[in-house]
């Protein structure tokens, strides 16, 4: 049997046997240990009993005794039967997933992508060699962690599978987990496509072995049953068995490896007093995280920084709520929960936790953001009803991640109030309790409830927004057309086209457009030689329009552009409606007229797109929907208007000045 040892994350302290009638012994297998039993006389039955006290530290230290800082081996570029590298298929979806990736560390992350996201986690009776888990599109953990190495291999980057277990509360388990670890640099670096870690592992994670190697191996014709018992013991106790070696250093706080967009800073003491989780949408500069995590250790708490760096608001909202939903009992177990964002997607991100009603147990919670006081009342309101924290502590604009870091711990340790400490980093906060929405009036409980309900049923508030931000778009383009003048292809159209504006960011948004109208417009030219009916015409137009979102979408995954892969957003029939406008205006006012005409769509769209992503009316919709009855009192008054445009008074100021009567 494989049997673990000590290496950059893990420290072995003690081992037991216990096996009577077997002769025993351990050998060095490369970086493996194996553990021999050999019994001379046969037996009815018997039992063997080994134990192994393990001190995971959560770090990868620069100095291991195992898979640390030694040359990779051939073995690890290598293929082989289960990992097959040389596959043809392996080796091309490899190039499709990296085309355009010099830095390994980009390829790994874009190869891990695949296989954590694309690849579906089954089990059962499904394959586990590499070739077949990408043609079946799942498989078990050990078949993703050999697709995984395959590709990398194939990419030209030492990968090797790492079996282990996951240290989970349970009287008894035999399920192992597998992973794999990628030569990036001078370290092995973790990466479990499994569970969604990169570059980094939870500390419940224990290694067994390094290699695609069976865990155990028996004479032929014996039936042998085994099974793992897992208890956690204190660090007192496990070194009372067996005292560690004199001068043992504390293990080192390190960066974690990551993608450019998101990076892990953790730090795990041996004796913690608390734990805390810090949420960032924004890079961390080094001495910021460093000193953090100083002082983490020097206050013996565990901390864990997470940085996610992405342009759009939805995707910040997307991703924060992902990476809570990967950590849930991280984020359950903190004491502390820091979230800074730059506007209001902080107030979404613990909105996950409340759909799997995992609740924080009476933790701090400090989020900063830009966003107006009322709307943080409620929003914070809705955050104490699903999670039952003790405060939820809100900074209604962007604060510093170390001026928040300081605040909490100041209270968390020395129990400061926020507020005092808060101004002495020059911001000001507000708390949110468990009587606030109550303080808030009928209405604004009623309110607080109801999104506290549909939260609980599984009801993303990101959707319930786009839903409740409609109307007021609709309005938007109202003015736009009735008071300005500006027309436009269609009422709905800029109205549709900016909520896809939203996933793919305004810059590529736009591109997005031009390239699908242009292109469109051109298929649309040839088809007017076949005299089609309107029907047939448009369906051709679905047709090509579905084709450039595919190949865009395909672009976007081989270039690494993330906002060309969320193209399929795009609505297909209002883009069609576009074209087919575009070809209409252009036989029979011109092309002038019909460039004009599309460009005025595209304008109302940024219009719509800025209204809905730079003012925070989402979040404002959601803490007063009665905003909505305001729209429709405006759609009344605009309805009525019988004078001119602006556009028009612009358009004849010169006939206006002659003071002329037709």
């Amino acid at each position: 049997m494989l049997l673990p040892v000590s290496d950059g994350r893990q420290h072995i302290v003690s081992r037991a046997v216990n096996g009577l009638g077997f002769s025993f012994w351990e050998e060095a297998d490369g970086g493996n240990l194996r553990g021999i039993w050999v019994r001379s006389a046969p037996a009815e039955e018997c039992e063997i009993r080994y134990a192994v006290t393990a001190e995971v530290r959560g770090e990868v230290s620069e100095r291991t005794e195992s898979g640390g800082a030694e040359p990779p081996g051939t073995v690890d570029l290598g293929p082989t039967p289960l990992i097959q590298s040389d596959d043809l298929e392996i080796r091309r979806r490899a190039r499709e997933l990296t085309a355009g990736e010099r830095d390994r560390q980009a390829v790994a992350w874009a190869l891990f992508q695949f296989v954590a996201t694309a690849i579906q986690t089954a089990t059962g009776e499904v394959a586990s060699d590499a070739r077949g888990v990408l043609s079946e599109g799942r498989g078990n953990t050990t078949g993703k962690a050999r697709l995984l190495a395959a590709l990398l291999r194939s990419a030209g980057i030492p990968a090797r599978i790492v079996g282990g277990l996951r240290l989970e509360d349970a009287t008894k388990k035999r399920g192992t987990i597998s992973w794999v670890e990628a030569r990036l640099g001078d370290r092995w670096v973790p990466l479990d496509a499994g569970g969604n870690h990169f570059g980094w592992l939870p500390h419940d994670y224990v290694a067994l072995y390094r290699g695609d190697l069976p865990l155990i191996v028996h004479s032929a014709g014996m039936g042998v049953e085994y099974g793992f018992v897992v208890r956690q013991l204190t660090r007192e106790v496990a070194l009372g068995l067996e005292q560690a070696a004199p001068g043992t250093e504390k293990p080192r706080i390190e960066p974690r490896v990551g993608a450019e967009q998101v990076r892990t800073v953790t730090s795990y003491q041996e004796k913690p007093v608390a734990s805390a989780l810090l949420l960032v949408d924004h890079r961390v500069p080094e001495s910021v995280s460093e000193r953090i995590l100083k002082e983490a250790r020097e206050d013996e708490v565990n901390v864990v920084l997470m940085q996610s760096r992405f342009e759009s608001r939805y995707f910040r909202e997307q991703h924060l709520q992902r990476l809570v939903s990967n950590n849930l009992s991280l984020v359950s177990a903190a004491h502390l929960v820091v979230i800074a964002t730059a506007d209001d997607a902080g107030l979404y991100a613990l909105f996950a936790l409340g759909e799997r009603e995992v609740p924080l147990n009476d933790a701090r919670i400090l989020i900063s953001g830009s966003f107006p006081r009322p709307v943080g009342r409620v929003l914070g309101a809705v955050l104490i009803r699903l999670l039952d924290a003790g405060e939820v502590v809100l900074a209604s604009r962007p604060v510093p991640l170390l001026a928040l870091w300081e605040t909490a711990r100041a209270n968390l340790l020395r129990g400061v109030p926020m507020g005092d400490e808060a101004r002495k980093w020059d911001f000001q906060v507000f708390s949110v309790t468990a009587g606030s929405s109550r303080e808030l009036g009928w209405w604004r409980a009623a309110v607080v409830g109801a999104w506290a309900r549909a939260v609980r049923a599984q009801v993303p508030l990101q959707a319930l927004t786009l839903i409740l931000v409609l109307p007021l778009i609709a309005t938007v383009i109202v003015v736009a057309r009735i008071v300005i003048g500006i027309d436009s292809f269609g009422t709905f159209a800029p109205v549709i086209v900016s909520l896809a504006f939203l996933t793919t960011g305004l810059e590529w948004g736009v591109i997005i457009f031009c390239t699908i109208v242009s292109c469109g417009a051109v298929v649309r030219m040839l088809l007017r030689r076949i005299r089609l009916q309107l029907v047939s015409r448009l369906a051709i137009l679905v047709a090509t329009v579905a084709g450039l979102m595919a190949g865009l979408t395909v672009a976007g995954a081989s270039l690494g552009i993330g906002a060309l892969i969320n193209v399929s957003i795009f609505p297909m029939v209002i883009m069609s409606s576009v074209i087919e406008n575009f070809a209409a205006s252009q036989f029979e006012f011109g092309t002038r007229e019909a460039v004009r005409l599309t460009f005025n769509t595209l304008l109302l769209a940024c219009l719509c797109y800025l209204a809905i992503e730079r003012t925070g009316l989402q979040s404002l919709l959601l803490a007063f929907p009665e905003l909505i009855l305001v729209s429709v009192a405006l759609n009344v008054a605009l309805g009525k208007w019988r004078g001119l445009r602006v556009l028009e008074y612009l358009r004849f100021r010169d006939f206006a000045r002659s003071g002329s009567v037709p």
